[in-house]
């Protein structure tokens, strides 16, 4: 009788293991200005397919692009468009172009109950000065909006008092983690998000002088595989649209 339920048990257990073994894995590398809504979508995803699994990483532009060349298994890229073709033309990536998803800005996060103002650049000096701490991404991580901010402060003619009060984060999920906390006053990072972390700290992005606006695009090593096919339509599809525009992107047409 014991020897007859242990066999029980090890052919349930052997079933699962197969059912598990069977389930394609599909490793999608993004930047974190996507993450919220990624993990939303990928929930819908797997769900839908019980045989395929999406699994991401997040992290900075570059960071996530470094991260999707070094996984041999890695299936999915999402970072700037410009990345992207950046790699194409030195042939990291072959084969086909990339395909848009979204726009979103670079803008400025507050931890305090008084938002300071920052529609022109003379504001903009007012607001970076009177801060008591300022969290941005680290721009050595490949972060897109940190080295733009980098080299606006430098413009700005504010580098070194700022950097004096800088705290580098290893992301932008990590910049508003450090203002949702209120460790820092200012988060700098893209304005998706800052309206996925908590919309309410959200200053604005930058003046016009100083805008950067950025354009995420999705390559796939397979996009003729059946499961990234429907990874993508789930992606351009209305469900997805809606998605994307409610956590702050601009989707592009």
């Amino acid at each position: 009788m014991k020897k007859l339920l242990l066999k029980s048990i090890l052919i349930a257990v052997g079933t699962l293991n197969i059912g598990f073994v069977m389930a394609l894995e599909y490793r999608v590398y993004s930047a974190a200005g996507m993450k919220i809504p990624m993990i939303e979508l990928t929930q819908v995803f797997n769900q839908a397919n019980p045989s395929a699994m999406v699994v991401n990483d997040f992290d900075t532009a570059g960071a996530a692009e470094n991260k999707f060349l070094a996984d041999k298994s890695s299936a999915c890229l999402i970072t700037t468009q410009s990345r992207i073709d950046r790699a194409i033309q030195t042939g990291a990536l072959q084969g086909h172009g990339a395909l848009p998803l979204v726009d979103t800005l670079a803008g400025i996060a507050f931890s305090g109950p008084l938002k300071p103002k920052i529609s022109n650049t003379a504001e903009l000096i007012q607001a970076l000065q009177q801060a008591k701490s300022i969290a941005f991404s680290d721009p050595a991580r490949g972060a897109t909006v940190g080295l733009h901010f980098q080299e606006m402060i430098k413009k700005l003619g504010v580098e070194k008092e700022v950097m004096a009060k800088a705290i580098l984060a290893k992301d932008g999920v990590e910049t508003m983690q450090l203002v949702s906390t209120k460790k820092v006053e200012l988060g700098i990072t893209q304005v998706s998000e800052i309206v996925q972390a908590d919309a309410s700290t959200l200053v604005g992005p930058f003046p016009a002088e100083f805008e950067l606006s950025s354009r995420y695009a999705l390559w796939c090593k397979n996009p003729a595989d059946e499961r990234i096919q429907q990874l993508i339509n789930l992606l351009k599809s209305e469900r997805g649209a809606q998605v994307l525009t409610q956590h702050g992107l601009r989707v592009v047409k």
